[in-house]
């Protein structure tokens, strides 16, 4: 067994970083808090189970790279659309609003603390930054204006590379005392940094354009590209790399093609794993001790920052910019700091808490920046919701649905929806289902629903929260629903699907349901029909969505449900057989051998239904032969098979003159039914044997 303590410290802060995470996920609770104390019960305080100092000598390298790769996920996430709302807002909270915070929160350090005005400008600027990782969980939860979420959105992810640059300026005139020389290496940092970016991001974004990387090597080959450029940049100029992944990652992601929700769900599972494994190490090296001596001062200094710099910054950034009061109320309480402002304020102090100079004042770093972190979490984290409510910026809850198809059975689906009072929106490629949903007064929008960035943009998606795929084409629903489960959740996918489906990424539903096509027809020709029904469901309905507690959902059983739930559900009326023979023929055959009366039967079926195919008719008849012969008894036969050429079932009735002897019989054939059914529709295929049975009985 290795003992190593390095390995111990790295696969511990891994495997606990994850497991906190997943608790956190799943109780709703503040990770970075919980991690917080994970890293001190880890730690040499706690459980002795991590040894930060067997990593002291690798973690810087550690987290840069983790850093690079959560800021390239950041800019992948941004969408230049909402940067254009309110692009002066973002620019001056990235500008004035930096300074303020900057020498705002540098001032109140040097009066709580007493501490010099090196370290105190340098505390300053690592509490700039507010970060992703946890803004962007707070604004999924939360649903806000979209104005307000887009500005604290932008903020988050380009804040850090402006905090960082800012940081590092600091530390370089705290260390080198030469303003000059710290000045030009920030205007350095930023060329080389926004030069590799933008270069880097063209080149990236273009390789994947033209397929040049297999698909099963997308996520390696950009997580690659990414710590490439990460390092070119820094080879080039120090702290330069954390600007360009980040304009890489915007460049790269201004197409949301299947390629970048792809790398999306990799790179934001990879950024949970980096910011647990970051978060456990670098707390499990703080000293307690040192906090609780100056509790009272860190608490002061918490509430000043929170209470009087953000306000004082956003005020001042948004100042005749058109946002309104309370907008800008929320953003002046919602700024909550995270991994890296934390991972900053662990580097300097390292790397300060060796120089004779500052002595006593480098671990104010940490103690100021990680209680503000902590309390900006857990306070911001816990109230936004409650404060964005009072302010009348909550959204409404997104109980909408988006159909995809708009045939009968969706515009069906889409009325009644409406009628309770659930927005709906209908998309599809083809103009001619979308004009008739249009005529009908329903909500449409012509899309490819594989193409995510033509739909997301649509303002009408804020009161949808809700999926349905009905296309015919059960392999692209399901392409469909694992698509839009980054957007929807898991839980509000759900799809039409005539096969197997992996129920651990689709929450899949209508799998009992004839393929749409085909009851579209139905519901067209008056044999089906949708309806809400109270109480116990009719024998043989199919039950599609459930309406309870004022809104509608897929399908739930158990005794769960509200008394006063109603079922949507279709109900298909009986006489498939009659039907099938209206669409199909009555003929009377003279048939000289059994593949004889097959042919004859194809063509009767293709002359009726051109769209199917002789070759695959034929064959299906001669596998069922084989496999389970279509004999019946009493001088009766019933040849049936599937086809997804058609959309309507038909039946082909031939009395045989003279009678066909059949060596598999002992009573000649006199009477046949060849059945060809819609494929997807078992049910409405089975219930018209059983009535060819029950005739002949």
């Amino acid at each position: 067994m290795n003992t190593d303590p390095i390995f111990q410290t790295l696969a511990g802060a891994v495997v606990g970083g994850l497991g906190i995470t997943l608790i956190a996920r799943k109780f709703s609770l503040p990770t970075i808090v919980l991690l917080f104390a994970g890293g001190v019960a880890f730690g040499p305080e706690g459980l002795g189970l991590l040894d930060p100092a067997s990593v002291e000598s690798i973690l810087p390298a550690i987290v840069s790279l983790a850093i690079s790769v959560i800021l390239f996920e950041g800019g992948l996430t941004l969408e230049p659309r909402d940067y254009l709302r309110s692009p002066g807002v973002i620019k001056r909270l990235l500008t004035i609003g930096a300074v303020v915070t900057w020498l705002g929160a540098a001032l109140i350090v040097k009066v709580c603390f007493g501490a010099s005005w090196e370290i105190s400008l340098l505390a300053g600027s690592l509490v700039i930054v507010t970060g992703p990782t946890v803004i962007m969980p707070l604004l999924r939860r939360l649903r806000i204006d979209p104005e307000v979420a887009s500005i604290l959105h932008w903020e988050g992810v380009l804040i850090d590379a402006v905090g960082v640059f800012i940081a590092v300026l600091c530390y370089e005139l705290v260390v080198v005392h030469d303003p000059g020389a710290a000045v030009l290496g920030f205007g350095g940092r930023f060329l080389a940094g926004a030069l590799v970016g933008t270069l880097g991001g063209l080149a990236l974004q273009r390789v994947l354009e033209k397929g040049w990387v297999p698909e099963s090597l997308t996520n390696p080959f950009v997580l690659a590209a990414a710590v490439l450029l990460f390092t070119l940049a820094e080879s080039w100029m120090h702290e330069a790399g954390l600007l360009a992944v980040t304009i890489a990652g915007i460049i790269v992601g201004r197409r949301r093609s299947e390629h970048v929700r792809q790398i999306l769900t990799f790179k934001a599972e990879l950024s949970d794993l980096l910011i647990g494994t970051l978060f456990l190490l670098l707390v499990c090296r703080l000293d307690l001790s040192t906090f609780l001596q100056n509790g009272p001062r860190l608490l002061l200094a918490v509430t000043l920052v929170m209470l009087i710099i953000r306000p004082l910054n956003v005020w001042l950034s948004t100042a005749g910019t058109g946002l309104k009061a309370r907008q800008r109320a929320f953003l002046s309480w919602v700024a909550p700091r995270g991994i890296v402002a934390a991972s900053m304020a662990s580097l300097f102090a390292l790397q300060l808490g060796s120089n004779p100079r500052f002595e006593g004042q480098a671990y104010l770093l940490e103690q100021f920046t990680y209680s503000v972190i902590c309390a900006t979490v857990v306070l911001q984290g816990l109230t936004a919701g409650w404060f964005a409510r009072r302010l009348g910026l909550a959204l409404p809850p997104a109980n909408g649905w988006l159909l995809i198809g708009a045939h009968r059975l969706s515009r069906e689906i889409a009325r009644l929806l409406l009628n309770r009072g659930t927005p709906v929106l209908l998309v599809d490629a083809n103009p001619r289902a979308l004009a008739t949903a249009s005529a009908e007064n329903l909500p449409t929008l012509q899309a490819d629903a594989r193409e995510f960035e033509t739909i997301e943009g649509d303002e009408r998606l804020v009161k949808v929260g809700n999926l349905l795929a009905m296309t015919d084409n059960s392999g692209l629903n399901q392409l469909l629903a694992a698509n839009w489960k980054l957007y929807f959740g898991r839980d509000h996918v759900h799809a039409w699907n005539a096969d197997d489906w992996d129920p651990a990424a689709i929450s899949a539903s209508f799998n009992g349901l004839p393929r749409p096509a085909v009851v579209s027809e139905e519901l067209g020709a008056g044999t089906a029909r949708l309806d809400l029904v109270s109480g116990p469901l009719s024998p043989g309905s199919i039950e599609l969505l459930t309406f309870a507690d004022g809104r509608f959902r897929a399908p739930r059983k158990g005794n769960g449900l509200p008394p006063d739930t109603q079922h949507l559900v279709l109900t298909r009326n009986g006489g498939y057989l009659e039907r099938a023979l209206a669409r199909g023929a009555r003929l009377t055959l003279r048939c000289s051998s059994l593949t004889n009366l097959y042919e004859q039967l194809v063509e009767a079926a293709v002359k009726r239904e051109p769209r199917l195919s002789r070759e695959t008719l034929r064959h299906d008849l001669a596998v069922q032969e084989q496999i389970l012969p279509p004999f019946l008894g009493h001088g009766l036969a019933a040849p049936h098979t599937y086809s997804p050429d058609t959309t309507k079932r038909l039946c082909i009735y031939a009395e045989l003159a003279p009678s066909l002897p059949v060596k598999a019989v002992k009573e000649p054939i006199s009477q046949v039914y060849f059945i060809v059914s819609p494929s997807g529709d078992p049910e409405g295929h089975l219930a018209t044997l059983a009535e060819i049975a029950m005739r002949h009985r």
